[in-house]
């Protein structure tokens, strides 16, 4: 068990790194015409552009990093399920951070190069197609996370009412606290992935004034494309949830046969669940090269400051202004009166709040 806390421990140390290394690399994305997906003029790599490139890559390791001393402590404590679930909540926070970190920068830049005939926006054209998360629902994938979770539920209570037996041996009442654990920590992740799926689905972006139907097109493929990850992601953790509650129910019981073909089924459904990632990454891709969006971002006006309370630049409180992050004197500010940043701060201090219950029951 503990080389299986290890290995675990060391691929989301792996998924981090290759998310800064990607993060590190995307200013220069799209060539040395762009940063980001701003389009910077000859030489700005040279010029202008070079104490912005540092500022960003400072940013870039500053967040990738900061976690260190308490992974480090952890590690050569040997607290390695403790580890492995530090490293989950800072893969969460690092993403969060570098998507505000590319928005921020991208403005940044933005200023930093002529308007280019861009004119000021002084209204907001959005689409008025309605979006309901129902819309978007599957109805055989909603089936199977339903179902595999009652299912994993009823393995539960056998469970409970087996460590409540007078018979029932110490491993036994082991496995069922082993059961809740999984259950909660499966089920938080089932509500945040179905969050995040509705507030993409509600998300209203704004038009441009060129090219509208093909940005349409390339929206409509990027949407698409998220809700299928967050569907797989979704099943894919019901089906975890279920082999854990197999495993721990009937596993001791079964051969070394048994115990091996599940493994190895278990192995499919990873490697199933893998190529359609990759897959749907592929398809999304070819889209965009296409239709490349990072050209129909010039047919976007540029987004005046708007009034109201800044912090530092980088925070925002306004109850009027409809969108989660706008425009400041230094990037983009995060608008802290949103209804999206108080469900995304409150998801994310029962991450942290979850984790250190887990963490004092692994000891």
């Amino acid at each position: 068990m503990t080389a299986i806390v290890i290995c675990l421990a060391a691929l989301l140390f792996a998924a981090r790194l290759r998310t800064l290394l990607r993060v590190w690399r995307l200013p220069l994305k799209n060539g040395e015409g762009f940063f980001l997906t701003q389009q910077v003029g000859p030489g700005f790599y040279q010029d202008v552009g070079v104490p912005l490139f540092r500022r960003y890559h400072a940013f870039v390791l500053a967040t990738g990093l900061l976690d260190m001393p308490l992974a480090l402590w952890l590690a050569v404590n040997e607290r390695y399920a403790a580890f492995a679930l530090e490293q989950i909540v800072a893969l969460v926070i690092s993403i969060v951070a570098y998507n505000f970190m590319v928005a921020h920068f991208s403005a940044l830049a933005t200023s930093l190069c002529p308007d280019q005939g861009r004119p000021v926006a002084t209204s907001l054209q959005l689409s008025m197609e309605p979006r309901r998360l129902s819309d978007y629902a599957i109805p055989a994938v909603e089936a199977a996370v339903v179902g595999t979770t009652l299912l994993s539920l009823g393995l539960l209570g056998r469970g409970y009412a087996l460590a409540l037996a007078s018979t029932a041996g110490h491993s036994t009442v082991r496995a069922f606290h082993g059961g809740v654990v999984l259950t909660v920590w499966v089920l938080y992740w089932q509500v945040g992935f179905l969050l995040l799926k509705g507030m993409f689905v509600r998300w209203r972006m704004p038009l441009p004034t060129n090219r509208t139907e093909d940005f349409r097109r390339w929206r409509m493929a990027w949407l698409n494309h998220k809700i299928r990850i967050f569907d797989a992601v979704r099943l894919f953790c019901a089906l975890s949830m279920l082999a854990g509650m197999i495993w721990m129910t009937y596993g001791r019981e079964w051969s070394s046969t048994w115990q091996a073909g599940f493994l190895g089924l278990g192995d499919v459904v990873i490697l199933t669940y893998t190529i359609y990632v990759m897959r749907e990454d592929r398809r999304l891709a070819a889209i965009e090269r296409e239709l490349k969006p990072v050209e129909i971002v010039k047919e976007f006006p540029r987004w005046p400051i708007p009034e109201g309370h800044y912090i530092g630049g980088v925070l925002y409180f306004s109850r009027n202004n409809p969108r989660v992050l706008v425009r400041s004197t230094r990037g983009v500010a995060l608008n802290l009166a949103h209804s999206a940043t108080h469900i995304g701060a409150a998801y994310l201090i029962g991450l942290i709040a979850l984790v250190i219950w887990m963490s004092r029951l692994v000891g």
